[in-house]
């Protein structure tokens, strides 16, 4: 059990610390002292044959340049948007209007099998949109691949949906025309 010894002493010039530690040290003589015991590790000895219980069942994952391609990208813009701008086409902001949607909820494209064209799959066309994605500078999107779908879902806040999909459509030259859906909504627009 420890226990603690507050000592209060009012100093009375140079002499006065002398007098302190001297009292201290008279007050603490009664007080065993002993020398913290030695540390013995609740694990057997890594001389033993059997592994350390702490070493993880399973190796760390490698993350190589390949893995960049499966992943996400997100590209931000600056935080000044209050509302849907003017330059949007009339039955966008139609659309906007009748849905009451805010200008920073967040909207998604879906960009599908069918929009790749003969030539392409969804992997060429993720790899070609997360390339651009570094370089156009596209205002709030991230986007992400949905293997199991065969889908690419690139998200937007819907100030800017319109601006983002007429660039997916150029940009990668999709064919046919990709979905704009909002959470709750579903599909409320299309290019």
């Amino acid at each position: 059990m420890m226990q603690v010894v507050i000592l209060h002493h009012r100093l009375k010039g140079s002499d006065g610390l002398r007098d302190l530690i001297a009292t201290t040290e008279k007050l603490l003589e009664p007080f065993p002292c002993r020398p913290p015991s030695a540390f013995t590790p609740w694990f057997l000895h890594s001389s033993a044959q059997c592994p350390l219980p702490i070493r993880p069942a399973k190796r760390a994952p490698v993350i190589n340049a390949a893995a960049a391609v499966k992943r996400s990208w997100s590209v931000l813009a600056s935080k000044d948007v209050h509302q849907v701008s003017p330059s949007l086409s009339k039955r966008f902001r139609c659309t906007v209007s009748v849905h009451a949607l805010h200008p920073r909820q967040r909207s998604k494209w879906v960009i599908s099998r069918h929009n790749c064209g003969a030539t392409r799959d969804i992997e060429q066309v993720w790899r070609a949109l997360s390339s651009a994605a570094r370089h156009a500078g596209l205002p709030t999107c991230n986007a992400n691949i949905q293997r199991e779908r065969a889908e690419i879902w690139v998200f937007c806040d819907v100030a800017y949906s319109e601006q983002v999909g007429h660039f997916l459509k150029e940009h990668l030259q999709l064919s046919g025309s990709i979905r704009l859906c909002v959470h709750k909504l579903g599909e409320i627009f299309s290019l």
